[in-house]
């Protein structure tokens, strides 16, 4: 138990300083980058840049902490490895899986610290700089703009919206496509404008613009459990809704400018995502054992390294696979993570039952 803690403690310390390492390297490129378009806004330099930092900080931290997690185990493992550290405590009898077991298990800690960082802070914080870069990084109103494939789905219904404004409460331009049983368009309502007003949506310019039977009366009002709030997330993308906001995409009502297993798929990677800060000390491990007895420690961190990048390029590849379809959902954000992890725990139990000694 004292090795391990004596480990962790190691991976986790190395893990904070890359992380913030890593995050300040990459806001700073970031800034750089942007700080031209951030100001035209025509904000305070100061207020304004340090607002841009706030908002942009948090996505940097749930993108690069998987990195920091694989260089920390790995630089972890391979500093004890050529300090002998690792043999000293294999000589006491500790195997190489408690040892990797005992990383995994704060990899898995932190999983569950970056879900709800993702959910509390990067999820608001990407929303807010979203609806700031839409306006130009200006203040004021802002009006939600939605491409020719956005679209609503609510029951038979499919419906269009062309503008999105006061937080969901103005909409311009609406379409309602009415289906029937069999999937086919029966009766197609135009609204120029629907204002929300005393928990309903008021109308104005409503008009039938084609139907199977154009004598039916044109209806009056527009009946639908759709409320503002449901709007104004109409067209962001899912890094920008929590898993509790992206299950609305789904089912009865579905809100999105894509097909329901986009939503899906994203739905399982709000899950999986984080987990992978459990499977990357695993992928540092094969790399620290397999290759630190070659001479240089450089070798292991580059080969470390290198499985890392090999499973981020799986991962998108296989998750792009799932947006568009190809792959259920569930595959498409798990089978990365249930092969490599596969992997990693095959070649570390070949280490130790195969007389592999580091």
């Amino acid at each position: 138990m004292i090795l391990s803690r004596y480990l962790i403690k190691a991976f986790i310390g190395r893990f904070a300083m890359l992380l913030i390492g890593l995050v300040l390297f990459l806001q700073t490129l970031d800034l750089l980058a942007q700080a031209n378009e951030v100001l035209s806004g025509g904000g305070d330099p100061l207020p304004t840049l340090t607002r841009y930092v706030m908002l942009r900080m948090p996505s940097l931290v749930e993108t690069v902490a998987p990195l920091a997690v694989l260089l920390g185990a790995l630089t972890a493992m391979v500093s004890m490895a050529t300090t002998s550290e690792i043999i000293a405590m294999r000589a006491a009898g500790r195997s190489v899986l408690s040892l990797v077991g005992g990383l995994v298990s704060a990899g898995l800690v932190l999983s569950v610290m970056l879900f709800v960082f993702s959910e509390y802070v990067v999820v608001p914080a990407n929303g807010s700089l979203e609806d700031w870069r839409a306006a130009d990084f200006k203040t004021g109103e802002q009006q939600v703009k939605t491409g020719e494939n956005s679209w609503m789905m609510e029951d038979n219904t499919i419906i269009r919206i062309g503008h999105v404004m006061r937080d969901g409460g103005v909409l311009n331009d609406v379409r309602l496509f009415k289906q029937d049983a069999d999937g086919n368009i029966e009766d197609i309502i135009g609204i120029r404008l629907a204002v929300w007003e005393n928990d309903h949506w008021t109308t104005f310019e409503i008009k039938r613009l084609g139907a199977h039977n154009l004598d039916l009366p044109v209806p009056t009002t527009w009946d639908t459990a759709l409320r503002p709030e449901n709007f104004v997330r109409f067209a962001v993308h899912p890094n920008e809704l929590s898993l509790t906001a992206l299950k609305q995409y789904i089912g009865n009502v579905a809100i999105g400018s894509r097909p329901g297993y986009f939503y899906e798929t994203w739905i399982q990677q709000k899950i999986a995502g984080p987990i992978v800060l459990a499977l990357m000390p695993l992928l540092a491990a094969i790399a620290a054992f397999a290759h630190h007895r070659q001479g240089s420690s450089i070798v292991s961190v580059v080969w470390g390294v290198s499985i890392g990048f090999t499973f981020v390029i799986v991962d998108n590849v296989v998750l792009a696979m799932g947006q568009f379809g190809s792959l259920p959902p569930f595959l498409a954000a798990w089978l990365p993570i249930a092969l490599f992890g596969t992997l990693g725990l095959y070649l570390i139990f070949n280490f130790e039952h195969t007389g592999a000694r580091t």
